[in-house]
């Protein structure tokens, strides 16, 4: 299927995944200038009995016409097309340029209740408009909720269409409701959804469960639960107040019947929480779990904050610390950075001073990036003669390339080599510093991605 045309113009360039009779790509519209990529989704019926294409096609098209009608809302891709070529069925989907959640849900680390709010919001939200057109998503997860790379808002992907019009043609074959085929992914799927019985708050169970992950560090299977009750045991692992807590457990309650029953309604009780809790929200903002308890007193000294960051630190370095630690401490990293350059003699004393507001791997790992943004920026301020003017446009070397893809396939497979060459397409001026951190993101497992790092500087 690789370098397929599609309907003359959809151009695959990788397989994503699927089996059976559906496959899911990344193709680049070739009708379109500068041929931008798209995700296509392709249905294979697993017969040519006419009477089975004639209801293969209706549902399709009648899924098609559903996800026409999402795709007015800006945090779901839009539906571009959809089309049948010998006898087989195609959807054309807007590709969002981002990163997907699981990338931010690193095991060990916890989130701020503010963070876990700000989720919650955005994808109820969505989920409000999406139960309001009669559509269940089905797998709300990490891998379906993308950060978008223009604007950092979160993009619920992956309705299942194809897995849906496949259960509806089984139906259609043997006479009877398929009630057994469930749709979705285990940990994160409730209860009545894997009896094949979804209904719209297992969605929002899902959601609850991606909550709940957030605050714990934990994966969904590492959660304990009630051999009595079936209920998920998780508070004694985070750090939340009462009122958050009450509205995730309610979220993720064993029966369908005493959750929340819409999205809406959790909006509201979210609502009720920022009213009734601003402060205790304010003080888990600026105490992120894993950070010193000096955060908030660095953070405190209002006559400072419109100081300028100390000439320690170079344009570039203070991106590139910046960006680190957005990673590890969220939202506050530019205010942390500003107000502790702005008092530090040297760029190690940044550094130290950082540190302390870190812990663990995070502080092994902040430690040694900061090593390699002083070596790489050392390195070409010295390279160029004194009275040139200043450049900032890397040279990557196709040895370096080649070493990058090697790496990373090594790690994640196949999709590593892609995923450079994308990195590389989409920013044609990235330094080989900002290359390796963004291709180091990609690797869920921190430990891993630390090594990848080493491998490519050592």
């Amino acid at each position: 299927m690789l370098g397929n045309l599609l309907d003359g113009r959809y151009q695959v360039l990788q397989v994503l995944g699927g089996g059976g009779f559906g496959q899911t790509y990344i193709a680049q519209d070739t009708h379109r200038p500068g041929s931008p990529r798209c995700v296509v989704k392709h249905l294979k019926p697993f017969t040519q009995n006419p009477e089975f294409l004639t209801t293969a096609r209706r549902l399709f098209t009648s899924e098609a016409e559903t996800l026409e009608k999402l795709g007015y809302h800006d945090q779901i891709p839009r539906l571009l097309a959809y089309f049948e070529e010998n006898q087989e069925f195609f959807l054309v989907q807007e590709f969002i340029e981002g990163y997907s959640l699981k990338a931010e849900l690193l095991p060990g680390r916890r989130w701020t209740e503010e963070q876990v709010v700000q989720l919650l919001q955005q994808i109820l939200s969505i989920l409000d408009f999406v139960h309001g057109h009669q559509v269940i998503h089905r797998d709300i997860k990490p891998d379906n909720i993308i950060r978008r790379q223009t604007d950092s808002k979160l993009v619920l992907i992956d309705f299942g269409a194809v897995k849906q019009i496949q259960t509806q043609l089984r139906t259609a074959i043997t006479g009877h409701v398929e009630t057994t085929i469930a749709i979705g992914t285990p940990g994160y799927m409730a209860t009545e959804q894997g009896q094949g019985k979804p209904r719209p708050n297992s969605d929002i169970y899902s959601l609850g469960i991606i909550g709940i992950q957030a605050l714990t560090g934990l994966h969904p299977r590492q959660l304990q639960e009630d051999p009595n009750t079936g209920e998920i045991l998780w508070e004694n692992q985070a750090n939340v107040s009462p009122g958050l807590a009450a509205v995730l457990s309610k979220m993720v309650l064993y029966h369908f019947k005493e959750r929340y029953q819409s999205a809406a309604e959790v909006l509201e009780a979210l609502r009720n929480l920022e009213i009734n809790s601003d402060t205790e929200i304010e003080n888990q903002f600026t105490q992120p779990p894993l950070s010193a308890i000096q955060l908030p007193q660095i953070l405190s000294s209002q006559n400072t904050f419109e100081q300028p960051t100390a000439s320690v630190l170079t344009p570039e370095q203070q991106k590139h610390l910046e960006d680190m630690l957005l990673e590890l401490v969220g939202p506050l990293a530019p205010t942390l950075l500003r107000k502790i350059a702005a008092s530090a003699n040297s760029y190690q004393e940044v550094i130290d001073n950082l540190t302390q507001h870190l812990a663990g791997q995070q502080k092994t790992e902040f430690e040694e990036k900061s090593r390699l943004i002083l070596r790489e920026t050392t390195n070409k301020s010295q390279s160029q003669p004194k009275n040139a003017p200043q450049t900032t446009t890397p040279t990557i070397s196709d040895s370096f390339v080649r070493k990058c893809e090697q790496e990373l396939v090594n790690l994640i497979g196949p999709m590593g080599a892609f995923l450079v060459q994308k990195a590389i397409k989409s920013s044609p001026n990235i330094t080989p510093l900002e290359l390796v951190n963004l291709l180091s993101a990609q690797i869920p497992d921190r430990q891993k991605s630390l090594e990848f790092q080493q491998r490519l500087f050592c």
